[in-house]
C-alpha cells in the first residue's frame, strides 16, 4: 500500500495546484494532503523505523514534484534560487510528514496536534524564507 503514497506524493503538488490558487491557505492544503500520505504510511509499514524510512521518501518526492511544478518560474529568476528552493522544500516537507508520523505513532487522535504543528511550520516557512531569499 506504500506504492499508492508514494504516487500520490508525486502526483500531489499537481492535483492541489488548481485548489491551492481558490483557496487562500496553501499550507493547510498541502498538509491535509500530507495527512493522508501520513495515514497511509502509518497503516502500510509494521515497524517505527520502515515508517520513518517511507516518510522521507514520500516527503522527498513530494517536494521534487512541487519544485518540478514551478521549474519555469524558477529558472526565470536564477539557478542559485531551484538550489536553495530544492534543498528548503525538502527539509520543509520531510520535517513536517515526519511530525506527522510521530503524532500518529502516539495514537491517531494526535495525529490532528501534528496537522496544527506542521501547518504552522509550513506557514512559517512561506512567510519568512522568501524574504530571506531576496
Amino acid at each position: 500500500m506504500i506504492w499508492l503514497g508514494l504516487i500520490l506524493a508525486t502526483a500531489g503538488p499537481f492535483l492541489l495546484w488548481p485548489l491551492e490558487k481558490i483557496l487562500p491557505y496553501p499550507f493547510l492544503v498541502e498538509e491535509i494532503f500530507k495527512l493522508f500520505l501520513a495515514l497511509n504510511i502509518l497503516s502500510s509499514s509494521k515497524d517505527a523505523k520502515q515508517k520513518l524510512q517511507n516518510v522521507v521518501l514520500v516527503g522527498l518526492l513530494f517536494a521534487f514534484s512541487e519544485t518540478f511544478l514551478y521549474f519555469l518560474d524558477i529558472f526565470q529568476s536564477s539557478s542559485v534560487i531551484f538550489f536553495q528552493r530544492i534543498t528548503l522544500t525538502s527539509a520543509l516537507h520531510v520535517t513536517t510528514l515526519v511530525l506527522l508520523i510521530l503524532f500518529g505513532l502516539k495514537g491517531k487522535k494526535f495525529i490532528f496536534l501534528g496537522v496544527i504543528l506542521a501547518a504552522a511550520i509550513h506557514w512559517g516557512y512561506n512567510f519568512f524564507i522568501p524574504q530571506l531569499l531576496r
